[in-house]
């Protein structure tokens, strides 16, 4: 209720109510003195009285819809949203070819390929999104349909994309039986389609073909050097590979193990898998910076980020990999020189924008930490997570107009998301801490309780619950959402959100107890 008339105010619906009564008030008492000496008939009063009724909730409706500015009246921007969405997602041909590639099914008998066809999918966005003048629908965007009835044309509009490649997988042994077929959303037309049954020695080619046929309908170009490069010829490693993909995009403490020994069982079939290796530097540090103390976590995002470099001393992601295995193991400074050069390599790379911020945070450098989360929250339109962290820094510096800019920018993103993903605990928790920071209390407690709700237990879930309860002055909730979250001392230690704590002896005694 408390939105609804905020939304009222900034639409300035109150303020012509009131004006619209003052108004009204002024032509009754001018009616009741004209119209007598005009000769009207009393009725007639009472009919100015009821054509003003009338008029009230119109004009209520219309100041709700519409807005006077220096130009003239135009349409409110917020009430305009709908149709201006409406437009966006009407491709022309003038922006150009654009897909989205929605998640492969597993048609197996045992429904146990689940993994292997997220996989499959997400090498196909990496295949396409290299390809210039190509616009490929993120795979946030696409995903959000997996395990979907899909209207196809609705999901075109949706993802604001003119053409659509679903396909299927059905897996037997070493034999792969893929479908693929590309359509055009506007005339639901299929512009080309195959069924590929092969052995899974096959899986390279089947991807090549896929990409070359989905390009050559779009009349794009395809050069060589765009052609996927999975850096293995082995393909069993690379049925592994694909796994682990899978695992790693469903998220979560278990599947993220379970992405790791993925990860692992392809390099151990070939050592020389430069991407696995990657990947595997990648889930060990997440799985060290969120979900486990043990050591091991460490350890192995260290010796599978040094291989890595070895293997491709140039390759972003290996700088992207060793830069995880940094801050993994607390290594600040050399992690922040690994994610520039990652950024100085590629400077439309989110991901390594995103974590070179985290790592100025770890060091206290909290203007350049904000700097870093705006680039990120610019180049990667489905990122909720940089705005949202963001907010938290421009207060830190009382900035807080520059607070409520990215928290309205991550509080959009993240009910986009879920509204695909109604559980992802992250959207809500960090989504409240937007909503508080935009005095949308109500709905930044129901999101909070919903996180906790979701997973109680998950360590980056109970920080940041604590850091809202913080803000409540709930200060025993807070501790106790604190106690045993995995965080680092030099995160805790700048976090302003925490604020209301620091004197406490039992938060003292909490940052006492964590390693740097």
């Amino acid at each position: 209720m408390g939105d609804f008339f905020r939304e009222l105010r900034e639409r300035k619906v109150i303020r012509v109510g009131i004006a619209y009564l003052v108004g009204s008030w002024v032509v009754m008492q001018l009616a009741d003195v004209i119209f007598p000496a005009m000769g009207l008939p009393d009725w007639s009063i009472a009919l100015v009285l009821g054509i003003l009724a009338a008029g009230f909730p119109v004009a209520l409706i219309l100041s709700w819809v519409f807005e006077i500015t220096p130009r003239g009246i135009k349409r409110s921007e917020v009430a305009a949203q709908p149709e201006a969405a409406e437009a966006t997602n009407k491709v022309t041909p003038a922006s150009g070819p654009s897909i989205a590639v929605l998640p492969f099914p597993d048609m197996s008998a045992e429904k146990d390929q689940e993994h292997f066809c997220d996989g499959l999918t997400e090498e196909l966005l990496n295949v396409l999104t290299r390809i210039p003048n190509l616009r490929v629908a993120s795979r946030t965007s696409t995903f959000s349909f997996k395990h979907k009835e899909v209207d196809l044309k609705a999901a075109a509009e949706k993802l604001q994309v003119a053409h659509i490649l679903e396909g299927s997988v059905r897996k037997s042994g070493n034999r792969v039986r893929i479908t693929a077929q590309l359509i055009e959303a506007a005339t639901d037309s299929h512009l080309w389609s195959e069924t590929y049954d092969r052995e899974l020695d096959d899986i390279f080619a089947i991807q090549d073909d896929i990409a070359a046929r989905v390009l050559e309908a779009l009349q794009c170009r395809l050069g060589a050097e765009q052609l996927p490069n999975p850096t293995t010829e082995n393909p069993k490693a690379y049925e592994y590979f694909l796994r682990g993909r899978g695992y790693a995009i469903s998220g979560g403490a278990r599947n993220k193990e379970l992405a790791v020994e993925m990860f692992q069982k392809a390099v151990d079939l070939d050592p020389e898998f430069i991407r696995a290796w990657i990947h595997l530097a990648e889930e060990c540090a997440l799985n060290a910076n969120f979900f486990s103390k043990d050591e091991k976590w460490r350890r192995f995002a260290d010796e599978a980020a040094d291989k890595a470099m070895r293997l491709a001393p140039d390759h972003v992601e290996s700088f992207l990999a060793r830069g995880y295995a940094h801050l993994a193991s607390k290594r600040f400074a050399e992690a922040e020189r690994d994610f520039q050069k990652a950024v100085e390599l590629d400077p439309t790379f989110s991901r390594a924008y995103h974590y070179l911020a985290r790592a100025h945070y770890h060091q206290g450098h909290i203007e350049r930490a904000v700097e870093y989360f705006d680039k990120a929250t610019e180049h990667d339109p489905d990122d909720f997570e940089s705005p949202l962290l963001a907010t938290t820094i421009y207060k830190a510096v009382g900035d807080n107009d520059g607070a409520r800019r990215v928290a309205e920018i991550g509080v959009k993103r993240a009910k986009k998301i879920l509204e695909d993903y109604p559980d992802n605990e992250r959207a809500y928790y960090l989504g409240a801490a937007g909503l508080f920071t935009l005095e949308r209390h109500d709905q930044a407690k129901e999101w909070v309780e919903r996180a906790l709700e979701l997973n109680p237990d998950d360590p980056a879930t109970r920080y940041n619950a604590a850091c809202m309860f913080a803000n409540y002055g709930d200060v025993e909730r807070a501790l106790d959402c604190l106690e045993n979250s995995l965080v680092s001392r030099s995160w805790i230690e700048n976090d302003p959100d925490l604020a209301p704590l620091r004197d406490l002896p039992r938060f003292q005694a909490m940052l006492a107890a964590l390693s740097d």
